[in-house]
């Protein structure tokens, strides 16, 4: 980054040190590229927000059911004993 800005400041055009500082063979530029890809599809696409945020309620709704019926379960009388011997403790 320095060589660029030194590169630019010295009269040049920045071109030849902006190509050394992007590796297009590198496998991590490529991850680094589709995931900024996708985080832009994402967060302009309209519908895909409004899909995700459909599932992400529904997904919070099905773990609250999941826990009050966790909840409201009735425990074997094993666990009950289990309960009062270690709360006389």
């Amino acid at each position: 980054m320095a060589a660029l800005i030194e590169d630019i400041a010295n009269g040049g055009n920045g071109l030849s040190s902006l190509s050394k500082m992007l590796n297009f063979e590198d496998s991590e530029f490529w991850k680094g590229a589709l995931l900024g890809a996708a985080a832009v599809f994402v967060l302009t696409n309209e519908s895909v927000q409004s899909a995700l945020f459909k599932t992400g309620a529904k997904t919070k709704a099905a773990v609250k059911t999941g826990v009050e019926r966790v909840r409201d379960r009735p425990r074997p009388a094993s666990e009950h004993v289990e309960q009062a011997s270690s709360d006389e403790r």
